[in-house]
């Protein structure tokens, strides 16, 4: 094989690794990071993050034809009822409430699929979908 060959086909499989990190891996981008907050956030009818909210992960799932956006945070109680009180995705959502853990179904008329909101204590889990 020659050289010319063999840089091809290192210039190819790491473009193909690239699409496949960026399109179908659960690891969001640096650069996507805020994209992906603002989208799960507009899906679920919900206001900005609390400005003390410590995001300690954040995923992706899905294919071409879906998404699917997990946060989770840290906050202060207060932080995070303010942050319920303003936000319209809470207003007509179903709570459950099992083992300490609140949880929220929320399901806007705007054509995002949905999801919920867990709380337990500080810990604030969002996860929204796109179908």
């Amino acid at each position: 094989m020659t050289k010319s060959a063999k840089f091809f086909f290192g210039i190819f499989f790491f473009g193909v690794f690239c699409f496949y990190i960026n399109f179908f891996s659960p690891f969001v981008m640096p650069w996507y990071r805020e994209e992906a907050i603002e989208a799960a956030l507009s899906w679920g009818e919900l206001q900005k993050l609390p400005k003390d909210a410590d995001i300690t992960h954040l995923e992706k799932r899905g294919s071409m034809f879906t998404r699917q956006f997990i946060i989770e945070f840290t906050c202060s109680d207060s932080q995070i009822k303010n942050w319920m009180q303003e936000s319209k995705g809470f207003k007509n959502s179903k709570m459950k409430v099992k083992d300490g853990t609140i949880t929220y179904e929320i399901h806007p008329k705007k054509g995002a699929y949905g999801g919920r909101v867990k709380i337990t204590g500080n810990r604030v889990v969002i996860d929204m979908s796109w179908s």
